[in-house]
């Protein structure tokens, strides 16, 4: 009788901890289920500004942010009024529709208002984490002028955890470079993971033809800042000053570009040498630094930058990190670049400003020679550095664009200018 009591009691207490294992279930499908937030546009609403900083105000105020993903209306415009900060621990989560092949079907856009008074210093300020889905940031107001914005990606006190940011089908559009001298996407944060799937960034250049938007970027002279992991799959850089810029210490540590391309890019490309882990495949360069090499003023033993990657000695690095070049992970495989004819054209023979030919620029190889050192050494027939290799890479091939995004008159005016002697 006593083993029957006893095992009663074993069965009661394993029913009453699989009870408790599905209370908890429930309770956590319950906070996982989430409510789609409607928000009306521009035009639909009759001309009212700011319905998405309404919508996502009063989430914020009812503490419902992270269980809602607001919605937005296909050719719409979606005026910002202010910026829309996240709180940290929050998760912001913006969509539309998949755009279609009809003006119609075009992805809603966020812009400013053109009202005066409104600090455009950032579009969303994150302290928490966001997701965009399907949506056209313009960094513009509604009257066409541009602004210096940046999606800023901040520090916040659950940084253990790192800010996340997801972005699938947004397009970047006229974002020069930020007020801090950052990008489209500023991060200020020590652990940010980003994610960026068939995403568009073009025409990041300011109006007067003077200052380089970049996609991606710490703030100029910024120190502290780190990137835990930068994925780009299916994305298009075009027509801009740098792609990813890394500066003053300041690196990512995983980086990913994967069937990305990259056409008309002024300066750097993919600033600096600092990869730890860097992979790049599947990808195409077309008229990568288009601001050239200049022979004629390099210091004796400097190299060309190249038009794709550099990749630096720890021992450069000026700064001290977590790893040595041996167990550096590098791979370049499967891509493509090409300085187009018109352009090698006018760097030759356009009516520039130089006094003589030595002087002129001359277009970026695809990498320098110390770039290529590093995947090709060999020593007693082993791989010095074992984990960076490239492979199927294809210089001097143009990919037969159908239509490019290349204005060559203002691309002309542009480099005319900053080969001779500043912007207009």
């Amino acid at each position: 009788m006593k083993r029957d009591s006893e095992y009663q009691n074993i069965q009661l207490l394993m029913l009453l901890v699989v009870l408790a294992m599905l209370s908890r279930l429930c309770s956590v499908e319950a906070k996982a289920q989430t409510d789609t937030v409607n928000v009306p546009g521009y035009f639909q609403s009759g001309g009212m500004e700011g319905t998405l900083n309404t919508a996502v105000t009063a989430a914020i105020n009812d503490s419902t942010i992270s269980n809602k993903v607001f919605k937005l209306k296909q050719f719409e415009w979606y005026v910002l009024n202010a910026s829309i900060t996240i709180p940290q621990g929050k998760h912001l989560t913006i969509v539309a529709d998949e755009p279609g092949t009809t003006q119609e079907s075009a992805p809603p856009q966020i812009l400013w208002s053109a009202a005066g008074g409104i600090t455009t210093l950032y579009n969303f300020n994150c302290f928490g984490d966001i997701t965009l889905k399907n949506v056209w940031l313009l960094y513009a107001t509604t009257a066409g002028t541009q602004t210096s914005t940046s999606l800023r990606i901040q520090e916040s006190l659950d940084s253990i955890h790192g800010q996340h940011a997801t972005f699938e089908g947004v397009l970047f559009d006229y974002s020069v470079r930020g007020t801090d001298g950052s990008g489209a996407v500023s991060v200020t944060s020590k652990h940010f993971r980003g994610k960026f799937t068939n995403c568009y960034f073009r025409n990041c250049a300011d109006s007067r033809f003077e200052n380089y938007g970049r996609a991606i970027s710490f703030p100029f002279q910024s120190t502290g800042w780190h990137i835990d992991s930068l994925t780009f799959d299916n994305c298009t850089f075009a027509n801009m000053g740098y792609v990813q810029n890394q500066e003053g210490g300041e690196y990512a540590d995983f980086v990913r570009y994967n069937h990305c391309t990259f056409v008309n890019t002024m300066m750097f490309t993919l600033q600096s040498g600092w990869w730890h882990w860097l992979s790049i495949s599947n990808s195409v360069f077309v008229n990568a630094h288009m601001m050239g090499d200049f022979p004629a003023q390099r210091l004796p033993g400097e190299q060309p930058y190249g038009g794709t990657i550099s990749i630096d000695s720890v021992a450069r690095f000026g700064f001290p990190v977590p790893f040595t070049d041996v167990n550096r992970h590098i791979l370049f495989t499967h891509s493509s670049y090409e300085i187009q004819d018109w352009l090698r054209d006018y760097m030759a023979h356009g009516d520039l400003c130089f006094p003589d030919s030595a002087y002129r620029p001359h277009p970026q190889p695809m990498m320098n020679a110390r770039a290529l050192s590093f995947f090709d050494a060999v020593v007693n027939g082993q791989k010095v550095f074992p984990f960076m290799n490239r492979a199927q890479l294809h210089d001097y091939v143009d990919p037969g664009f159908v239509f490019a995004p290349t204005n060559r008159t203002g691309i002309k005016r542009f480099l005319y200018y900053k080969w001779c002697g500043g912007g207009r």
